[in-house]
This record gives structure tokens, C-alpha cells and sequence, in this order.
């Protein structure tokens, strides 16, 4: 998921900025009484407690969008501070290309499961390649679309700007690198950034679920003499658990994966990867959301590390480059993290779990 916000922006000098900073100065004081005009060229104000303001802080923000200005709470030299930034303009989210994506997706998932399928059906365990291309890429796209829709609902109901998830086409054998969504704001406080880093994850993962039991119980048990030189690839907790209660094989045999298994597969080492603690991937949220900034961005550089140590280089450069963005938080980041939602950041740790595989070292 990516952003592109508000950190550094600073307000321009349109004709009606001084009527606008003068209106905005009536309110901050109605809402949050005791607030003082700090003396600098961005519009900031020193408040006399950093405690109890979550809900009145939402009430400034309403008050201030007509402005076109948009209140952060934020600690400046210990003490508790409201600055105001310039409200971006809204995003020209193109659906054409939105949808345009998901057709090439379809397109690439498509043909990725359909090679998948030719061998099982020249080995004889599958009858129809067209079919198993089919389940591979609607598998595949559920998955992902769960996750980025749950993203979009939670960005609408917070009311953050953000777009249509944006699919990304690759070539087989996956065929997809994914899904986006991007958002032109940031969540108003940390329970709402708990809740837009965790939807995602917890969607695709409880879609996967089922994928997965109708991967598994159409998957053969075979012995390896019948393989020949097939690749193994290893397994998330959840699937080896499915594996034992389903098919339960003998020992000395091995788990020729359907297609639809191999989409499930797909979609549970994305939710990992998502979840890894670093940036402003869906873990990175969830960190920033119950740490704060310090943690988050200490976490970011394990995030490196554990992706290493998966066996996910590509992803660990990935990580490392986007690392010097930070992470902007939410708008109120005075409030403290509820408790539901910290309970929310323990079912993470435990999806993560479930979802992730560890590959062995090239060497």
C-alpha cells in the first residue's frame, strides 16, 4: 500500500490564507482551549496537555477541511503540538487503468495456471488445463482483491483518500506481483492506522482460507518415483496443518499441489510479506500505529533482516530503499493506541505465523 501525503508541505500565500489562518485560529481555540500561537512561519500551536484530545481533535479536523488546512498533533521539543499543513487536493483515481490492470492480471494468472495444469494433465492427474488455469486465477485474484478492498473500506470509513486497488501483471510462474492501493492521506489517529494496516492482511487471510481447503482436497498424494525432477517448495504452518488433517500421507510420499493450493500458497506469502514490520508495508503500519516512530523505524531495518533471512532478497532491497521515506503516522499521534486495537496487532503476529515460509539459503 503507498502513500503519498503530507510531510513536508508548507503553506503557500494565496490572497485568502491570512483569513483562512485567522478563521482556523477561532476554532483551535473554541476546541482546544489553552492553545497558543507558537511564533514561525508554519502555522503551530503549543497545547497545555497531550491527553484526553481524540475526540475533540476530530472535531477541529472537521472544522478545519472547509479551510483546506489539516490539523497534526505531534510532540515538538517534549512539548504537545497542533501544526497545520495544507490539505492536498483530492486524487484523480483513474478506474480505467485500475480496470485495465486487473484484465492484464487476468490475463497473466490465467496463463501462469494453465502452464501449472499442463503438467497434471500430461502426468495424467488433472483433465483439462484450460480448467485448472481458470481456478489458479480467480484463486489468485480473490485472494488479492480481499486484501486490497479491505484496505479501500477501512481508507473510506476513515475517510482517507485512497484508490482502487491497482493489480500488477507479471510473468509465470506466479503471474502477479500483487495488488496496490494508494492513499493521499493519513489515518486521523493510531486506531485508524491499526485498522487500515490490518485489514488487508486479515482479509486475504481469512479468503485464503477456503481456497485452500478446496486446494488441498483436490491435491494427489503421490510417491516421489512419480515426480521425477518436480521442485519442491516449502510450506506456511496453516498449509502443513491442512495437509495432515485432509490428506494425511504416508510417510515416504509427498503433495503434488492443485493449482488452486498453489494460489493459496500465493496468497498467504503475500499476507507475510505485508506483514513484515518495516516502512510502510501493512506490518509497517501496525508498528507505527502501537510504537511509534522511534520503534517503527528501528523495526524497519529488522524487517530488512527477517526478509533476508526468508530467503526474500529482492523484497529485503526493496525494503531497504523505501526505508528512507519514514513513515508520515496518523494526523492525531498524541492519542494512545485502544485496546481492541492492540489485541488487532497480536492477531497479526499470529496470521504471520500461519502464513510465512522460511526458503533455504542458495547455498
Amino acid at each position: 500500500m503507498g502513500y503519498g501525503g503530507l510531510p513536508g508541505a508548507s503553506l503557500q500565500e494565496p490572497a485568502d490564507l491570512d483569513a483562512r489562518l485567522d478563521l482556523a485560529r477561532q476554532h483551535i481555540e473554541a476546541v482546544l482551549p489553552g492553545a497558543v500561537a507558537a511564533e514561525g512561519r508554519q502555522p503551530l500551536y503549543v497545547l497545555p496537555t497531550g491527553s484526553g484530545l481524540g475526540g475533540r481533535f476530530m472535531v477541529l479536523r472537521g472544522r478545519l477541511a472547509p479551510l483546506g488546512l489539516t490539523p497534526m498533533l505531534r510532540t515538538h521539543s517534549g512539548r504537545p503540538t497542533l501544526v497545520l499543513v495544507p490539505t492536498p487536493p483530492p486524487g484523480r483515481w483513474a478506474w480505467q487503468t485500475s480496470l485495465l490492470l486487473l484484465l492484464a492480471t487476468v490475463a497473466t494468472t490465467f496463463y501462469a495456471g494453465y502452464l501449472q495444469s499442463e503438467v497434471l494433465v500430461r502426468t495424467g492427474f488433472l483433465n483439462s488445463a484450460v480448467a485448472g488455469g481458470a481456478a489458479f486465477s480467480l484463486s489468485v485474484l480473490v485472494i488479492l482483491g480481499a486484501h486490497e478492498m479491505g484496505h479501500k473500506l477501512v481508507a473510506m470509513r476513515r475517510g482517507i483518500d485512497a484508490s482502487l486497488p491497482y493489480f500488477l501483471p507479471m510473468a509465470p510462474p506466479i503471474g502477479t506481483m500483487g495488488a496496490v492501493i494508494v492513499t493521499r492521506t493519513p489515518a486521523p489517529n493510531r486506531d485508524s492506522l491499526m485498522d487500515l494496516g490490518a485489514s488487508g492482511p486479515i482479509a486475504g487471510f481469512l479468503v485464503a482460507i477456503p481456497v485452500l481447503l478446496y486446494g488441498v482436497s483436490r491435491s494427489f498424494v503421490v510417491h516421489p518415483e512419480r515426480l521425477g525432477a518436480a521442485v519442491s517448495i516449502p510450506d506456511p504452518l496453516l498449509i502443513q496443518a491442512m495437509i495432515r488433517l485432509i490428506l494425511d500421507p504416508p510417510a515416504g510420499h509427498v503433495v503434488l499441489g492443485h493449482p488452486a493450493l498453489f494460489a493459496g500458497w500465493i496468497g498467504l506469502v503475500v499476507t507475510s510479506i505485508n506483514l513484515l514490520p518495516a516502512g510502510m508495508l501493512d506490518g509497517g503500519h501496525a508498528v507505527r500505529a502501537a510504537l511509534g516512530p522511534r520503534a517503527h523505524a528501528l523495526l524497519s531495518y529488522a524487517g530488512v533482516a527477517i526478509a533476508v533471512l526468508m530467503g526474500f532478497y529482492p523484497m529485503a532491497i526493496l525494503i531497504a530503499l523505501l526505508m528512507r521515506r519514514g513513515h508520515v503516522g496518523p494526523l492525531d499521534d498524541l492519542s494512545p493506541l485502544s485496546s481492541s486495537r492492540r489485541l488487532i496487532g497480536a492477531i497479526l503476529i499470529a496470521v504471520f505465523v500461519l502464513s510465512a515460509v522460511v526458503f533455504p539459503p542458495p547455498f
